[in-house]
């Protein structure tokens, strides 16, 4: 370990902590979608569907943070490991929500 470089309890223990800050952003992201989608099920015919609309603010708002926290940490040169982490988790989330716009 060179000097100012942080041990690897640490790089761990800060992957950990961006890994529940992505599960807990994911899960009320897909919730929203979810809750949307259900009251389009309510909604008149006539109108058209908020949920695709939904997943697609989900897709940016997930594409954003894995862009600034995933490139934040790249460009630290420290956490390689969080990193790569955080841009794989947070880019598969965009597709999937990126998938289900598509989907009406």
């Amino acid at each position: 370990m060179r000097y100012g470089e942080p041990s690897k309890s640490f790089q761990v223990a800060a992957g950990c902590v961006w890994l529940v800050v992505d599960v807990v952003l994911i899960g009320y992201l897909l919730f929203r979608y979810g809750m949307t989608g259900w009251s389009d099920g309510y909604d008149d015919p006539v109108n058209s569907p908020a949920a695709p609309a939904e997943a697609r603010r989900a897709a940016w708002i997930v594409l954003g943070t894995a862009v600034v926290s995933g490139g934040l940490l790249l460009l630290l040169r420290r956490y390689w490991v969080t990193a790569i982490l955080q841009l794989l988790l947070t880019g598969a989330a965009a597709g999937m929500f990126a998938l289900l716009a598509g989907h009406p």
